[in-house]
């Protein structure tokens, strides 16, 4: 047989001699890395590749993450086309197979010989979605796990970990960075959003280095009009260097300072000032990131296309402002980012993180006061199908595809969806909060917890991702940990200390320190906590009159925080009949549009109530967590929720 020198499958030609991925007679760009993991796939093609192989065959002894390997796989279907994931696919826990047919150089039949074969199978089943959803009584929850909590779990393996139980214990090794916000320098106190988005998008290029830890947004943004020192701001935020800078601005004119310091002895480690044009603003901000990663001898991914594609500079400005007023969200920010938005699209319809963006805003309206609901659906899944039309690469448009569909019970979709979003952007925070959520809700607590432990080292200032961290903790039994992430996120946000009082004073039911948390809650006021502690510990406490007169007032409420507390005290004494009785109530409460309204949040609580763990061995629980999950009536477009 003659020495393999070329291998063809669909339109493409993989020239081994020349090192070239053609496509036709034009050559397709691959990284040196990705185009050898290519050829590993191919020379292989139809055969399981794993992950152990393909990282000996294209790094050999060098130790890299699998992140190397994520990387160059979205390089290899930009090139292919292969949004869809059908070329080179994904086989849960193992590793990948390269699935067209492919004929090598000489074996070529004689007729036809510039043909690629006819398709044909392509070996075993790669489609978790449709497998899983085949099976009878599968719920929404495995579906939307079951392909892609592999991922997390291995991840965690390759940080050094052994599992979940050791996931925190990983240490990271990789430089570790926050970008703080840039000084607005302008005369206009209004430029802010302007010198904040600079600092964003330079934290957004150097969060897709495998080599750095970045930290997100919102912590590195807390220290804003703060005098607080560069180390005690990387001492918060447990990072070795910082990046600070400045913006001034004057009609098209530009001026960016930006300096890189290691918080270890504040030494400057890179800065440099450029003087641009307002139309350079993405060329600048690309070769800051480019410039600061060579300094820490880290390399960035390739820059996504809707990045490196020309945005006109007023498309550009209103993203910026867009963007900014749905970080802030004071009174009327949502309206006002959905504005700029729009206005950025007009100026520029391809934009595709515009529209993704939009579609943002669109989810966060869904149970304001007076938003109408179908409409806002309609809105939210158009801007999703926009962005992706324009930029299938464009993670933070699949994650918001994969919430669409989840919340209005597409099941196969939003799996899809996540799992293209963890391929492209798998240290994303808004990924890894998204996954986390999903493995809660399975009711796989452990992974969850290693998940968001995750978010935590790369947020640790978001009172979100502290809280959510908590009720995991909570729902999981580790009191103490829940306690310790409760109090800590009252000191990154103390106005939420009276809500976060309530989660301690459970602890201290759980814990059955009942006359601690009766004194607590009975200098509340009035309402369903406070009545639900008093009839607990009451009861405990052999007050069997006050017990009585607090259970009353709940059973004479009528909303569904008085329904979920209700059940839990049936349940906590024993009284199972009556407490699954109150959880349909609270159901029928809630109504059928739950997951798209404020009311979700009981949903959760139905879910993950330690109160409620004596009822998970009854045969009617199963029932009880299918109905709180999203369904759908799909028949019509769009799918929403019934």
């Amino acid at each position: 047989m003659p020495a393999r020198r070329s291998y063809r499958f669909g339109d493409y030609t993989l020239d081994l001699r020349r090192g070239s991925l053609l496509k036709g007679q034009v050559e397709v760009r691959l990284r040196p890395k990705s185009f050898a993991v290519l050829q590993a796939l191919v020379e292989r093609h139809g055969e399981l590749v794993t992950k152990e192989e393909l990282l000996g065959a294209v790094w050999g002894k060098t130790v890299v993450t699998e992140g190397a390997i994520t990387q160059c796989l979205i390089d290899v279907r930009r090139a292919l086309g292969d949004e869809a994931q059908e070329v080179v696919r994904t086989v849960p826990r193992r590793g990948y197979v390269f699935a067209l047919p492919v004929i090598e150089a000489g074996d070529e039949p004689a007729a036809d010989a510039g043909q690629a074969a006819p398709a044909s199978p392509a070996g075993p089943e790669l489609k978790p979605t449709r497998r899983i959803a085949a099976l009878a009584g599968a719920t929404l929850l495995v579906t939307l796990v079951a392909a892609i909590g592999w991922n997390i779990a291995a991840r965690d393996e390759a940080a050094g970990g052994v599992g979940p139980a050791r996931a925190g214990d990983a240490v990271d090794a990789r430089p570790s960075i926050a970008v703080l916000p840039f000084a607005n320098l302008t005369a206009d106190p209004r430029g802010e959003y302007f010198s904040d988005g600079i600092a964003e998008e330079i934290l957004h290029v150097l969060a897709q280095s495998d080599g750095l830890r970045v930290i997100a947004r919102t912590s590195s943004f807390a220290f804003r009009d703060q005098a607080v020192s560069i180390g005690d701001i990387a001492d918060k935020l447990g990072v070795q260097y910082v990046i600070e800078g400045s913006v001034r601005r004057s009609g098209q004119h530009l001026r960016i300072t930006a300096q890189l310091i290691d918080a270890r002895d504040s030494s400057h480690v890179w800065s440099k000032a450029y003087e641009r044009d307002a139309r350079d603003l993405l060329a600048v901000q690309r070769d800051i990131a480019e410039q600061i990663a060579t300094a820490l001898e880290a390399s960035l991914a390739s820059l996504p296309r809707s990045a490196s594609r020309a945005v006109a500079p007023e498309a550009h400005d209103a993203f910026l402002r867009a963007r900014f007023f749905f970080h802030r969200r004071l009174p009327g920010d949502l309206v006002r980012s959905q504005q700029a938005y729009e206005e950025a699209l007009r100026i520029d319809p391809g934009f595709a993180r515009a529209w993704a963006g939009l579609a943002g805003v669109h989810g966060a309206l869904i149970g304001e006061e007076g938003a109408d609901t179908d409409e806002l659906l309609r809105n939210r899944k158009e801007a999703i199908e926009r962005a992706l039309a324009l930029d299938p690469g464009l993670a933070e448009a699949r994650i918001r595809a994969a919430g669409h569909y989840a919340e209005t019970g597409d099941v196969v979709r939003a799996e899809a969806e996540a799992s293209i979003a963890y391929d492209l952007a798998p240290e994303d925070p808004a990924v890894l909060n998204w996954f986390s959520r999903a493995l809660a809700l399975q009711g796989r607590l452990d992974e969850a917890i290693a998940l968001e432990r995750r978010l935590v080292a790369a947020d640790p200032l978001s009172r979100v991702t502290r809280g959510n961290f908590a009720f995991t903790l909570l729902a999981a039994g580790r009191l103490d940990e829940a306690r310790a992430e409760f109090l800590r996120s009252v000191e990154i946000a103390p106005e939420t200390a009276p809500d976060v009082e309530v989660d301690l004073v459970r602890i201290l039911l759980l814990e059955g320190k009942h006359a601690e948390a009766l004194a607590q809650a009975e200098r509340w006021p009035g309402g369903p906590d406070r009545d639900f502690v008093l009839a607990l510990a009451n009861l405990e406490l052999r007050r069997d009159t006050d017990a009585d007169a607090a259970a009353a007032r709940l059973r004479a409420g009528t909303g569904p925080a008085e329904a979920v507390r209700l059940a839990e005290l049936h349940a906590h004494r024993g009284e199972h009949d009556r407490a699954f009785e109150w959880i349909g109530t609270a159901y029928d409460r809630l109504g059928q549009n739950a997951w798209l309204t404020g009311n979700w949040q009981w949903i959760y609580h139905l879910r993950f109530s330690p109160f409620l763990r004596s009822l998970h061995a009854d045969a009617r629980w199963p029932g009880t967590v299918r109905r709180g999950e999203p369904a759908a009536t799909c028949a019509q477009e769009p799918c929403t929720a019934r």
